[in-house]
């Protein structure tokens, strides 16, 4: 079959493709290559005239890989980034690469080809891998730490506080919960104390929710649960759940819900 090699005329598209330290290939609605790089040729091992007019299948692992890669583009939106897959050089030797691919359409929306970009890397030894997920889990394990940005400390014998801080979704006060239970738990306090004065609820109605289920559980672990400063948002929201919840303590300013917390435990605030 006659290879139909096409001409190019330079330009700065040109250089500029050719300057790129990745492979580009581009190709028809038939998945012939039409066009291809320096890069292109020196990471598949194959001359200009060797490329052009073939098969994209050529240049990957194999027939079900590329097929494999153009599925994941559709089912991407007609985008990919950073694919790992392998490549095929001519004279065989498989080549781990990350592609980079777009489907391209004409005015009308009739799919016409499309480009790819190959970055060739170096896969992860086993104990390379185990090192980087075994750092991953510490990353993510110190951003939740840090996210929940939530302290909780004994402040008497029986009376624990938990201040926090930032935005309050539901998901981010379920975590607090978790943490505020297990040290309830823990220490057998009788009371805890939870200031929202920094916090700003989202999401009102499912962190209302989140909370008033809080509040209970401390109660089952025996223990009585004291709002201070309640964002008035939340507090909305929380208004249909009242009658669930009996005998809320919630207190607009931390004076007053301490001087309750203390009262709880035994102590009694006096003015000199």
């Amino acid at each position: 079959m006659e290879k139909h090699v096409a001409t190019h005329h330079g330009g700065h598209l040109e250089a500029l493709l050719n300057g790129c330290p990745d492979a580009i290939l581009a190709i028809n609605a038939e998945g012939i290559i039409v066009f291809a790089n320096k890069e292109a040729c020196a990471l598949t091992e194959r001359s200009m005239n060797e490329l052009i007019g073939e098969s994209i299948v050529e240049v990957y692992e194999s027939s079900e890989a590329a097929r494999d890669t153009n599925r994941k583009i559709y089912k991407a939106g007609g985008t990919i980034h950073d694919l790992e897959t392998k490549t095929k050089t001519k004279s065989g030797k498989l080549i781990p690469v990350r592609v980079s691919a777009s489907h391209l359409y004409d005015s009308n929306g009739k799919y016409i080809g499309g480009v790819g970009y190959f970055a060739q890397y170096r896969p992860w030894s086993g104990a390379e891998a185990q090192t980087k997920a075994r750092l991953e889990h510490i990353e993510a394990e110190l951003e939740r730490l840090k996210s929940l940005a939530s302290p909780i400390f004994e402040l008497y014998p029986g009376l624990s506080v938990m201040v926090v801080v930032g935005e309050l979704d539901s998901n981010r006060l379920k975590e607090i919960s978790s943490v505020l239970l297990r040290y309830m738990e823990k220490t057998k306090a009788q009371v805890a104390l939870v200031d929202l004065s920094n916090a700003a609820a989202i999401n009102n109605d499912d962190v209302a929710k989140q909370l008033a289920k809080t509040v209970r559980t401390v109660r089952l672990l025996g223990a009585e649960c004291i709002i201070a400063v309640m964002p008035a948002n939340l507090a909305q929201a929380m208004e249909p759940m009242l009658a669930e919840l009996g005998s809320l303590k919630t207190f607009n300013c931390i004076n007053m819900a301490l001087e309750e917390a203390l009262k709880i435990i035994g102590y009694e605030i006096r003015k000199k």
